[in-house]
């Protein structure tokens, strides 16, 4: 009798690991999953870190190819820019899903204002002025910044959202919309770089992948882990409109990320990724940006 027991019970434990295994290794649907009326608030961080590469936008090169060569002002205009830009990015924001309608989720990203005091243009200095200006344009940028939606399985709805609040969707709120494993890549609907008819390209290439390279049973809640290894880059020479000859531009920008998805819950429990731009020729600069969402 012990003898059977024992047997029985070896049986029941490979067949329990078994199954853990399967379940874990196995194909799975990332799906979003909202109830009707339910609200999925996640803080929303897209803020500007320093790294030993940082340079502010430098606008010396675009301003030299429309004629302005007075490198006085052009010093005192980067100054200028740098002192409102860093007002400007001052806000809190986060970000709402809903259920729009049965199978798509509606998504609204919004700043928020910290401060609700109106500035006066004029401070007791040139500098608190500049930081007033910079303020007043945070206030004219709060409230709803991002508007979109996607289906259930993360699959881009509203085509039509323009440009870069379309790379945002993508980057923060698309899922392969497919069955996927460990180890399976896909990309998303993004388009980084952009140029116009000015831009003459020698050349340019992409990366454009999306991993799962991860699955937990955490207390019989299953956690996908994707790893987000996108990058853009293009090179050649920008033909000045004003005719003052042409100049060579590169740009590149790159997104890296972690990400947790509950199959159960339907929603990211973890997202953190680093974002970074670099560009030399009529616009010079090196930033970096840190993109969060934290569930509330």
């Amino acid at each position: 009798m012990t003898v059977v027991k024992s047997t029985f019970t070896c049986i029941l434990a490979i067949s329990s690991l078994s199954a853990f295994c399967q379940r874990t290794d196995s194909a799975v649907f990332l799906k979003w999953k909202l109830k009707p009326g339910e609200v999925i608030t996640y803080k929303t961080e897209m803020r500007e870190i320093d790294t030993a590469n940082h340079k502010d936008m430098d606008m010396t090169g675009m301003m030299r190819s429309i004629g302005v060569m007075d490198t006085a002002k052009l010093g005192e205009m980067r100054n200028l820019m740098s002192k409102i830009n860093k007002e400007i990015q001052n806000y809190d924001m986060a970000t709402q899903l809903t259920e729009k309608r049965k199978g798509v989720v509606n998504i609204e990203m919004s700043a928020i204002d910290k401060d609700k005091t109106i500035p006066e243009l004029k401070g007791k200095t040139m500098d608190d002025s500049l930081k007033n200006i910079g303020k007043l344009l945070s206030k004219l940028t709060t409230g709803v910044r991002l508007r979109g939606s996607v289906y259930e399985d993360g699959s881009i709805e509203s085509f039509y959202t323009k440009n870069d609040q379309r790379n945002l969707l993508s980057i923060f709120f698309e899922l392969p919309a497919k069955k996927v494993k460990v180890g399976d890549t896909w990309g998303l609907d993004v388009h980084l770089l952009s140029a116009d008819e000015y831009f003459v390209c020698d050349s340019a290439f992409k990366r454009n992948m999306v991993t799962l390279i991860g699955m937990e049973n955490i207390n019989g809640e299953h956690i996908a882990t994707l790893k987000y290894d996108i990058l853009e880059y293009m090179h050649g020479d920008f033909n000045s409109p004003m005719g003052q000859g042409s100049q060579k531009i590169m740009m590149k920008m790159t997104h890296q990320a972690i990400a947790r998805f509950s199959i159960e819950k339907g929603r990211w429990v973890f997202y953190e990724g680093i974002m970074s731009l670099s560009s030399t020729g009529m616009m010079t600069s090196q930033t970096t940006k840190k993109l969060s969402l934290v569930a509330e």
